[in-house]
């Protein structure tokens, strides 16, 4: 992950929902990573707020289904390190979704350090266990230090290889390499999740007439391999990790398919 200005971030990762944040310097001192008992109980709480906000757009609206829910059970590294989630940036409130789906597991979200910006809602984010990926070259080096100190503790970080929010787009785009770099120093496990798109059916043929239904898949657990090198053990993890979640989606999402 190499260190880029605000504004080339912005550029090439955010997508544009409407509304503009307020720019954002983080002091020298910030808390990335909030692991107290007091924010847990908070985190807690936060979570299963969402988790009855969500209920009726979910089952009402979205036909929002989680296929896969074993695997997200038990899920740990070498010597019970937590696990590298990744999973296809693709609604506008899948952070939420996905936080809420994964609980009660301790797991951090990475987000744009701009995702800070947003007043109050920035703060909700931030109390769901959001972790902003700094812009300072100090701060982001300190990132890239604590994240995979976290996994080893045996908490889970969830990240978007993809970076940049496309709603509902049509296949698997291009990973960055930064998020499987945290695993090749945190962790050995990559648990996969996959948004895929469906036909809407019954009930939902009323309330999804121009959006898909939305399933969350979690698939089986990627063990990485040891490649003789970190280089290449990280390409080929990025790559099968691709190859596995691409393959999901175009078997399974049948919203594109005339």
């Amino acid at each position: 992950m190499e260190n880029k200005t605000q504004e080339q971030i912005d550029a090439e990762y955010q997508y544009d929902n409407g509304f503009q944040p307020k720019e954002v310097v983080l002091p020298s001192n910030y808390k990335l990573y909030k692991k107290s008992l007091g924010f847990n109980l908070w985190r807690n709480f936060v979570i299963l707020m969402t988790k009855f906000a969500l209920f009726f757009p979910k089952h009402l609206v979205w036909g929002y289904k989680v296929v896969g829910k074993k695997y997200k059970r038990h899920v740990k590294g070498k010597n019970k390190a937590g696990a590298l989630i990744v999973c296809n940036h693709s609604f506008t409130f899948d952070a939420f979704s996905l936080i809420t789906a994964l609980w009660p597991s301790k797991t951090y979200i990475t987000m744009l350090q701009s995702n800070l910006g947003f007043g109050l809602a920035s703060k909700y984010f931030r109390s769901g266990g959001a972790v902003p990926i700094p812009t300072d070259p100090k701060l982001f080096m300190r990132f890239m230090r604590e994240t995979p100190e976290i996994l080893k503790s045996g908490k889970n970080i969830l990240v978007y290889p993809e970076a940049m929010l496309m709603p509902y787009c049509d296949h698997i785009r291009k990973f960055e390499k930064g998020a499987f770099k945290f695993a090749m120093d945190g962790t050995d496990t990559i648990l996969i999740l996959c948004h895929t798109f469906h036909k809407p059916r019954g009930f939902y043929k009323l309330t999804r007439r121009k959006k898909p239904c939305i399933h969350l898949n979690i698939l089986e657990p990627y063990k990485i391999k040891d490649m003789g090198n970190k280089r290449l053990t990280m390409e080929t993890a990025q790559q099968e990790v691709h190859q596995i979640m691409s393959d999901y989606f175009n078997e399974h999402s049948d919203w594109f398919k005339k």
